[in-house]
């Protein structure tokens, strides 16, 4: 009987530990256009590197109108996971020849990695 509440406990106790979600560090920062002129009414996208592991969860981003932005990974909350991204920004109908590489993902220059400590000081910009 005492085994099979032991063996119960540690049932538990590694289900307990898996349930959490993915590990976030915060990530904040602006998007601007090359004249320093902040980017508004547009939403970021941060979509995992190919890795070996496969690891990485897409997190987005609203703009404000100061060009500011919180990644959130949904539904598990705010910030990223740590590793490689490409950067997407959504443009609208606005988007000019030039800036049209920086909606496509196959396309887009901006590559970013997020470290362990997160990263609260991004300037994106948009030439």
């Amino acid at each position: 009987m005492r085994r099979m509440a032991s063996l119960g406990a540690l049932m538990v106790l590694v289900l307990a530990a898996g349930c959490g979600g993915p590990k976030l560090v915060p990530v904040k920062g602006r998007v601007v256009y090359a004249d320093g002129k902040p980017v508004t009414a547009a939403s970021v996208s941060f979509t995992p590197d190919a890795t070996p592991e496969g690891n990485g969860l897409l997190a987005t981003g609203l703009l404000a109108e100061d060009g500011s932005f919180t990644l959130r990974t949904y539904p598990h909350g705010d910030g990223a996971m740590v590793g490689s991204y490409r950067v997407t920004v959504s443009l609208g109908f606005g988007a000019t020849r030039k800036l049209v590489k920086y909606t496509r993902l196959k396309d887009t220059p901006l590559k970013i990695d997020v470290p362990p400590e997160g990263r609260t000081d991004l300037v994106l910009t948009l030439q």
